[in-house]
């Protein structure tokens, strides 16, 4: 049976997000330049002799943007919960210390995306939830804990099955606010320049209170080191 944070653990992450908008602004800043970066290297149709170069190019781009984006995002809401306030220096610190177990990390979370993906025509597509209900607390797991990348897994794995209730209510509202970000972008597709900003700065928020839930429910099981 679930005990401890879980009452209180979304009503606090409002609170920390609210009081650390700055968390937001690391993934929002990664995440134009990667977009950027994508535009202008794109391979062009009629450029089939160059375009393999500039394909591999732009997967390292992403793969290290993703592992960027995390690091920073973990570590700062890490921070966050530990003290109340995060710094950009605490995505630096969490980006120099695990960017290592973010990858290997991220490598076993693809291999079981794609046997996720497999299984979803057997599943009607229950594989996605089964996914993400055991490793959601990865990379909590990675970043906060300094665990290497496999060893974040199986700690993650034995986080959602020691706190059924609370990993549930997180995967769920992981559903929710995922259906509602979709449905904000379609309402937004119209306005010019505005209302993509507007999405991306309410998706980042919304990954960043989420990463908050995250990792306060890993905080409160774990008791990683600086607790």
């Amino acid at each position: 049976m679930d005990t401890g944070l879980e009452q209180g653990v979304f009503t606090k992450s409002g609170r920390l997000l609210v009081a650390n908008p700055i968390i937001i602004v690391p993934g929002l800043v990664i995440g134009a330049a990667a977009a950027i970066l994508d535009a202008v290297l794109e391979p062009k149709p009629d450029s089939l002799g160059g375009s393999f170069p500039l394909v591999v190019l732009l997967g390292v781009i992403k793969v290290l943007s993703t592992i960027l984006a995390v690091a920073y995002t973990t570590g700062m809401a890490d921070a966050a919960w530990r003290t109340a306030k995060a710094t950009i220096a605490d995505g630096s610190s969490a980006f120099r210390r695990d960017a290592g177990h973010v990858f290997v990390a991220m490598i076993v979370l693809f291999a079981a995306g794609i046997i996720a993906a497999l299984l979803a025509p057997l599943t009607a597509g229950c594989s996605f939830i089964v996914l993400i209900y055991f490793l959601i607390y990865t990379m909590p797991a990675a970043v906060v804990g300094d665990r290497p990348g496999l060893l974040a897994v199986r700690e993650s794995i034995e986080i959602a099955i020691a706190r059924p209730a609370t990993t549930i209510l997180v995967v769920a509202a992981i559903t929710i606010i995922a259906v509602g970000m979709s449905v904000l972008a379609e309402a937004l597709a119209g306005a010019p320049f505005i209302g993509p900003l507007v999405a991306a700065v309410v998706l980042q928020a919304a990954v960043v209170y989420l990463t908050l839930v995250i990792v306060g429910e890993y905080r409160a099981l774990k008791r990683p080191r600086e607790q």
